[in-house]
């Protein structure tokens, strides 16, 4: 054995720990400097996860603003799982694949098309169970080695030791799986996933030695439809075979049956990549592979992930706050990415698109669906009025479409262009309005007008809650208790009648003006000045006996959700005339008091949707969204101060059950956006905002038209709450509500904030 001939010298204890020392530090700085840099990123501050554990319902996986494509895991997709209506929730221990796209935190579900998943072994072509992974495709998963950011996800499977990353343009998700060393790396393609759908049957075609073609055709919330797909692989496939029937069949290349699926094999070395591009189309395989030419040819998974990250990195920038926890801007960011996941693109490049089950090809407008407009209306448009005015357009031409092109209804709550008429009201007569008196170009009156008109005169049977009851509520002033939902749908109908009416008048139709200034009022054809409450009221004109409000046996059907106190408040267009029925300011600001105070303790059924409770009424739901902001109105502005930041520290968290209830299309994540920055649409398609109290010492909203509106809070702190004074551009400001104009003109409101209340 060769030995040194030399002797090695001994270096000094002190010299050794001096050198370790310096290394720390080296290392210390390094780390601290990265750590800087990445808070400098504003996706750092997004949280995908938010949302996807308790009834939050939204999903982590890989999307652009208004996408086509919602490139995310799936768990559980069978409709007695409500909590994964995305199709996944934090609590699942497995996944059993990826498909393209999915729902932002609603309530039903639907999608889930075109499932993707990466095994290594034998080929199973059922996704097994969750409680028995091992008896199919589907692989357990760890948190501890999954992430997620804006347009992009990332987890390792780890069944099969493989590595599944995805990103996504508007209209193809791109996927990476980096396999381990195997002569067995699988690929499977499940088009017969569908999250709480029924499938007719389906299609795979395997085209040469990389690429396969295919749709299904299913029947689900989002109506009948056809999902197309091209995919195409980085590496060519060394066998092959497709599954029908219940049978694997190696080397067969097609197969149509009701479970008609596809799977493709290779060989790996360890560490080895492949990618799969895969591009949709609700219109045919050879508008899929034009999308896909448009948007993936040449483009690799890096280029995809670098361009999407890029544009959102670039839409959620134009949001700058400062100060406040890192909790709070967590919360903040996640809810501004929530919110411009839909409403989602649904036209092919060629302008192909489906509206109420009809191929449609149009050129005036980009065609979008997803429109959950009995949540959004409140809140979420009412900020792309301020932030995207050029997709507020296209949501607003992509309506009136439904009308003027489709000879068809604007819809209730669209899904891949289908109306599955859920909730109630004709909400979208609201979203047109609101951008219409904001002055969003590019909107014909007229023709809005007419699809308005139209909605308000087709009476609907809601899916979820009964009928409609727009025939009797036009025919007696209110709709009446033998129809579902009866108090909700009165008080609904009036304001959007009264949208209707701001736009008649607006375009000189006197006559018509009249009819639904009328209408607007019926409001007060439901109030029951005995019990002091908005009442279910029958045919024949009599209110319907008492009841105990704490009482239910059964769910109420006279509301949405049961939500009466919410309803109590849903006058946001009459409000002077809502606060007369409960005695003035004065009686109207101790039904608020009585209403936040005082404990609902029900008994008997409760539905989901009653959750985040403040005395009686339940935040979690939409309809009482508005409700904190009424107190501005009742002549004690501190009282919705302290009450938004209630709401704001207790019905939100940086974490998976983050969210009160469900998300709703960015429903709740606005709430908390404006309420953030210090005022609230209570009424949309009035162009004013009601004041409440700002979170942050400073935030900056970059509009479209390059100016900058800023919101500073001088002296805020967890005890200074209450607003003292306030300067519009440095005059000081007396009102409680906030001009529209004032925003998108650029300049500054400054808050003055105490300790005390100033009444």
């Amino acid at each position: 054995m060769f030995k040194p001939t030399f002797k090695l010298k001994k270096i000094p204890t002190s010299l050794i720990m001096k050198k370790e020392l310096l290394i720390c530090l080296f290392t210390a700085l390094i780390s601290t400097a990265n750590a800087q840099q990445n808070k400098n990123d504003v996706l750092s501050w997004v949280d995908p996860f938010i949302g996807t554990g308790g009834h939050g319902h939204t999903f982590p996986g890989a999307t652009t603003p208004f996408g086509m494509i919602q490139l995310s895991p799936d768990q559980n997709t069978k409709s007695g799982d409500w909590d994964w209506c995305s199709g996944y929730h934090y609590s699942s221990k497995t996944i059993m694949g990826f498909s393209h796209n999915h729902l932002s935190g609603t309530g039903w579900a639907d999608l889930g098309d075109i499932l993707v998943m990466p095994t290594v072994g034998q080929i199973k072509m059922v996704p097994g169970s969750e409680d028995k992974p091992e008896t199919g495709y589907r692989s357990t998963f760890s948190h501890d080695k999954e992430t997620a950011a804006p347009g992009y996800y990332s987890v390792m499977l780890d069944s099969y030791g493989v590595k599944a990353e995805l990103t996504a343009s508007p209209r193809v998700g791109f996927h990476k799986y980096t396999f381990p060393k195997s002569e067995e790396a699988n690929i499977i393609i499940d088009p017969t996933n569908k999250i709480f759908g029924n499938i007719y049957h389906t299609l795979v075609s395997i085209e040469g030695n990389n690429k396969i073609k295919g749709y299904c055709y299913s029947n689900g919330w989002g109506g009948k439809r056809f999902a197309y797909f091209v995919m195409e692989f980085s590496k060519p496939f060394k066998s092959y075979g497709v599954y029908a029937e219940g049978k694997v069949k190696n080397n067969e290349k097609i197969a149509l049956a009701k479970d008609a699926k596809a799977f493709v094999r290779f060989s790996t070395e360890d560490r080895e990549s492949i990618e799969v591009k895969v591009s949709l189309s609700p219109v045919s395989t050879e508008n899929a592979q034009e999308n896909f030419d448009t948007e993936a040819k040449n483009v690799d998974f890096a280029k995809a992930k670098e361009t999407a990250q890029k544009t959102w990195r670039d839409l959620i920038g134009r949001f700058q706050v400062t100060g406040g926890t890192d909790n709070q801007r967590k919360i903040f960011y996640t809810g501004v990415y929530h919110t411009f996941i839909a409403p989602n693109l649904y036209m092919d490049v060629n302008g192909d698109y489906v509206a109420a089950q009809e191929n449609m090809n149009t050129k005036w407008f980009t065609n979008y669906s997803t429109y959950s407009y009995w949540d959004g209306f409140r809140a979420t448009h009412p900020l792309l009025t301020i932030m995207d005015q050029k997709h507020t357009k296209e949501f607003a031409n992509s309506l009136i479409s439904r009308y003027t092109d489709r000879k068809d209804h604007m819809p209730i709550w669209e899904l891949c262009g289908y109306d599955n008429f859920c909730m109630l009201g004709y909400h979208s007569a609201s979203v047109i309005w609101d951008a219409i008196s904001k002055g969003v170009p590019g909107i014909d009156a007229e023709k809005a007008f007419a699809a308005m008109k139209d909605a308000s005169l087709t009476d609907k049977m809601s899916s979820s809650d009964g009928g409609g009851g727009l025939n009797d509520y036009i025919k007696l002033g209110y709709t009446p208790s033998e129809n579902g939902a009866s108090v909700s749908a009165t008080l609904e109908y009036s304001y959007d009648d009264w949208c209707i009416q701001q736009l008649a008048e607006k375009l000189g139709k006197k006559d018509e003006a009249e009819v639904y200034r009328k209408r607007s009022m019926n409001f007060l054809n439901t109030f029951n000045k005995e019990n002091n409450h908005f009442w279910p009221r029958q045919k024949d004109g009599k209110f319907l006996a008492n009841f105990a409000l704490n009482d239910w046996k059964k769910l109420q059907p006279h509301w949405v959700s049961g939500n009466i106190w919410a309803y109590d408040f849903f006058v946001p267009h009459q409000i002077d005339e809502m606060m007369n029925l409960y005695g003035g300011k004065k009686g109207f600001e101790e039904k608020l008091d009585k209403t936040f105070t005082e404990a609902l303790n029900m008994e008997g059924e409760q539905h989901v949707d009653i959750s985040g409770f403040i005395g009686s009424l339940g935040f979690g739901d939409e309809p009482g969204h508005h409700v904190p902001y009424l107190y501005n109105y009742a002549g004690s502005p501190y009282k919705t101060q302290k009450m938004v930041k209630y709401i704001r520290d207790n019905m939100y968290a940086a974490k998976p059950d983050g969210i009160v209830n469900n998300e709703d299309c960015g429903q709740m994540s606005v709430w908390y956006i404006f309420s953030s920055l210090g005022f609230y649409p209570v009424t949309p398609g009035k162009p004013v905002y009601a004041i409440g109290a700002p979170q942050f010492p400073k935030a900056s909203l970059q509009l479209e038209n390059g100016k900058t509106f800023t919101v500073i809070a001088d002296k805020i702190s967890d005890k200074n709450i209450y607003v003292q004074k306030m300067f519009l551009n440095g005059k000081e400001y007396k009102s409680w509500e906030l001009n529209h104009t004032d925003i998108m003109n650029g300049g500054e409101l400054r808050f003055v904030m105490g300790s005390k209340p100033v009444k």
